[in-house]
């Protein structure tokens, strides 16, 4: 495979990944019930608390597979070998990618749990859940195919940047609100 054709495999993987995004959120929008008045922040915040458990429960998946893989061979002691296999190696850097990017999203769903209108809140289960399926498809695609990562890192990095994004300016228009 040429640079060119592997640039195009991930230019497709992120616009599946994108549009794939858009579609999740859209459809599942219609579909949940939306909160119908004002909920008190409390509330808020025991609902984005809820949306971080399927998401640590993967982190915590992840960190078992890897224990599990050290058991038996020279990787029991990762200060000697850090990996005994590639499958090991790929996982660790799962790992790795998926707490940098857990990190952005409890802090992202803590601060939409507060910022965004409350006929929005809905959004939040979404977020949950396309954080978790891109996560698994960015470790599933990782061990298949390096390239083939590009969906499900754009459907956990797409929400993040927009959330993020959006949680900026609220609190920039708050704060020149005051002034």
């Amino acid at each position: 495979m040429t640079q060119k054709s592997d640039d195009r495999t991930v230019k497709m993987g992120m616009l599946l990944g994108f549009f794939g995004t858009i579609v999740v959120f859209v459809s599942f929008y219609s579909f949940l019930p939306q909160v119908a008045e004002e909920v008190v922040v409390v509330e808020r915040l025991k609902l984005a608390i809820m949306c971080l458990v399927f998401p640590v429960a993967l982190f915590f998946l992840m960190i078992v597979r890897i224990g599990s893989q050290r058991y038996g061979n020279p990787s029991a002691d990762p200060t000697k070998c850090e990996a005994n296999t590639e499958g090991m190696k790929v996982d660790l850097r799962v790992l790795s990618n998926t707490h940098e990017q857990l990190m952005i999203f409890a802090i992202n769903m803590l601060a939409l749990s507060v910022l965004i209108p409350y006929q929005l809140l809905s959004l939040l289960p979404i977020y949950s859940g396309v954080f978790v399926a891109g996560r698994v498809m960015f470790w599933i695609g990782y061990r298949r195919n390096v390239l083939w990562r590009a969906p499900g890192f754009a459907m956990s990095t797409l929400p993040a940047v927009v959330g993020v994004g959006y949680s900026c300016v609220a609190i920039l228009l708050t704060v020149f609100a005051v002034f």
